[in-house]
């Protein structure tokens, strides 16, 4: 049963009350002040484009360059200006996919493939079994 004189109804967490600082705020002292945000917005050399969000920088802590996510290659605070920093002595971006292929030779991934694949089929035989037994003992 609700009480219809519960004071706590339709009050936020960590809101000031008419009274004065609620929970932690009136043990504390303290308030919460909102930290200012600045987003950036990147441009790379293929046009893509990404707005990080800072916390309060000023202007020589913000990065003149930045990572893109959708391509890897470096991205610039200016449209088209993307290429203009990139570090040369980086290698070009690379997938998950071909860092896995410079690891192991083709005949190294065509084992761990075949082995991947063994032990989904036990499992799966090993699940087949055990749903016939099941089958078998309720008498289906």
């Amino acid at each position: 049963m609700v009480d219809p004189s519960n004071s706590f109804r339709a009050v936020r967490v960590g809101s000031e009350t008419g009274a004065g600082l609620a929970g932690w705020q009136a043990v504390t002292g303290r308030t919460v002040v909102p930290v200012t945000k600045v987003p950036v917005t990147y441009w790379c050399p293929k046009g893509h484009q990404t707005t990080p969000v800072f916390a309060n920088l000023s202007e020589a802590d913000i990065p003149t360059s930045w990572d893109c996510p959708h391509c890897g290659q470096t991205a610039a605070r200016e449209p088209g200006g993307g290429g203009a920093e990139a570090r040369s002595s980086d290698e070009p971006y690379k997938s998950h996919l071909e860092y896995a292929k410079e690891r192991r030779s083709p005949d190294e991934a065509e084992a761990v493939v075949e082995q991947a694949l063994e032990k989904l089929r036990r499992r799966r035989r090993e699940a087949l079994r055990r749903a016939e037994s099941g089958r078998q003992r309720r008498g289906d």
